[in-house]
């Protein structure tokens, strides 16, 4: 299918694909970075979201469950590609793309990452290690005040490397 076959309200104009997918790689900065009270707020009051490791409704939850989390996300990194977008119902855009997760560093070690960004970080044959890969769905909506909004985060078609999670 091209873009041809698609409905002509189906397809974005090119700012709002271009506006999507940056603040989806901005998301995911965050979620690299762990900042999670900024990563929350990017977020609706009402966002749900659908992860095999269970599901979310409402900030305070998605806080609760980025708690649990969090051990296995500290020194990876999160790479996105092929992005499309959409428009889905009420006028939200939908994205979705590939997210590969990749361990450059021990959990333990990742704090020396923040502390010295311009050292190399060497380790043996076991680093850097693709340690999983998903299919992502992001439901966005922008709000009166021009700022986007994750409404809804479907991730799906999980493949992991559990060895290398910590």
């Amino acid at each position: 299918m091209n873009e041809n076959d698609l409905p002509e309200h189906a397809m974005p104009d090119a700012q709002t694909i271009v506006e999507a997918v940056n603040f989806v790689n901005r998301v995911n900065f965050l979620f690299d970075r762990w900042e999670v009270d900024k990563l929350v707020s990017v977020f609706t009051g009402d966002v749900i979201v659908d992860h095999p490791l269970g599901r979310s409704v409402g900030r305070p939850a998605l806080a609760e469950f980025l708690k649990a989390y969090e051990p296995i996300t500290h020194g990876v990194r999160r790479h996105n590609c092929n992005h499309v977008v959409a428009y889905g119902g009420d006028g939200d855009v939908v994205v979705s793309y590939y997210i590969l997760l990749i361990r450059i560093a021990p959990s333990a070690d990742a704090p020396r990452l923040k502390a010295e960004p311009m050292r190399i970080m060497e380790y043996d044959a076991h680093f850097p290690k693709l340690i999983s890969y998903a299919m992502v769905t992001d439901t966005l909506t922008k709000l009166e005040d021009g700022q986007w909004r994750v409404r809804h985060k479907r991730v799906e078609n999980v493949a992991e490397d559990t060895v290398h999670h910590f």
